[in-house]
């Protein structure tokens, strides 16, 4: 008889143990925000969240569990094959010793790309800390846009100098160039004004300029439609239609699948419209003063970016000044290597 009261105890004390550890799982396998529900698909509805009510969080801190954010509840909820989270970054970029302050003093930037906006950036309550989150995202998708720039341009620069010196440019390569300048609503018989166009964009105004135009990630059309930079569209159906539109406006707000996607097309607006002329003769200028040009000179040469004008340009000078953008001017990614895309 002793041996079945032990037996029985022993099979008690089993069965509570499987039923704490059955709900610890469902506790941390389902959380607020739509990328950790794991088992969102068996649900009926996509907003459904299982309850964690129940679930002590001070004791799944003991733990060492990671404890989701508190998700608005007037945050819409945005459709993404893979939502992009704070903690998930975070654990990424602490993985990968991603250190802003160290990339601000010359620390090589890791080839790190994220693809969505996060999907909780308006939890962030720390001004300090969403500067932080949206400083890292940006910062690398920039350089990439940057550095795919600098690729056509040392090639537009070879076959400039192979003309200088009456060489002949190959077949493939003149088709390259009609490509190139149709791109940048250049000309093939004007290569001066063509390596104008092809530049890299300084890097502390393509930042100051994506937190103007998306409040440090946090607007609708950065949210919902990865757009950074407020880019106009007379498509219908193209973009999102601000909320603030003047009556009878037929424009949107272009959106995009990828963050990188936004940076590439404001790149090339800068570059090749006509109303951005100014900008590019200053920054060919400075260039050839200093070897680069700096995002806190070239900003006052963009007064037709916005209807503010003057105090557009202003308000970009100040974000760079006190928020020392100008330290990521000569920022660089890590050298080719196995890039990770994070979406």
């Amino acid at each position: 008889m002793h041996q079945i009261t032990t037996l029985f105890k022993s099979a008690r004390l089993a069965t509570v143990l499987v039923l704490g550890v059955a709900g610890l799982y469902v506790a941390t396998d389902f959380g607020t925000y739509p990328s950790q529900q794991s088992a969102a698909a068996k649900m009926p509805k996509p907003y459904a969240v299982v309850s964690t009510d129940a679930v002590d969080p001070d004791k799944l801190a003991m733990l060492s569990v990671p404890v989701p954010l508190t998700r608005p509840a007037d945050l819409p909820y945005i459709e993404q094959p893979h939502q992009v989270n704070v903690v998930s970054l975070d654990q990424k970029w602490s993985g990968m010793s991603f250190d802003l302050d160290a990339i601000r003093f010359g620390r090589e930037v890791p080839r790190y790309f994220v693809e969505q906006m996060p999907v909780d950036i308006l939890d962030i309550t720390q001004v300090d800390e969403r500067k932080r989150v949206f400083l890292s995202l940006a910062l690398p998708l920039i350089l990439k846009v940057n550095e795919e720039i600098q690729a056509e341009r040392q090639r537009l620069e070879r076959i400039i100098t192979a003309r200088s010196y009456r060489q002949n440019i190959s077949s493939k390569d003149k088709r390259w160039l009609r490509r190139l300048a149709k791109k940048y609503n250049g000309s093939t018989k004007n290569l001066a004004d063509l390596s104008a166009r092809v530049d890299t964009i300084p890097v502390s105004l393509a930042l100051a300029q994506s937190i103007e135009e998306s409040g440090w990630g946090t607007s609708r059309f950065a949210r919902e439609g990865n757009a950074l930079f407020g880019q106009r569209v007379w498509s219908t159906g193209d973009g999102l239609i601000p909320v603030e539109r003047e009556e009878g406006a037929n424009y949107e707000v272009k959106a995009y699948d990828a963050l990188v996607s936004s940076i590439r097309d404001y790149a090339r607006n800068l570059n090749s419209f006509s109303a951005y002329e100014e900008f590019r003769q200053q920054r060919s200028f400075l260039k050839s003063l200093y070897g680069k040009a700096n995002g806190y000179d070239v900003a006052t040469a963009l007064q037709s970016y916005s209807e503010r004008g003057d105090d557009y340009t202003a308000t970009l000078q100040m974000l760079i000044r006190v928020n020392s953008l100008d330290q990521f001017d000569n920022a660089s990614l890590k050298k080719e290597e196995v890039a990770q895309l994070f979406n």
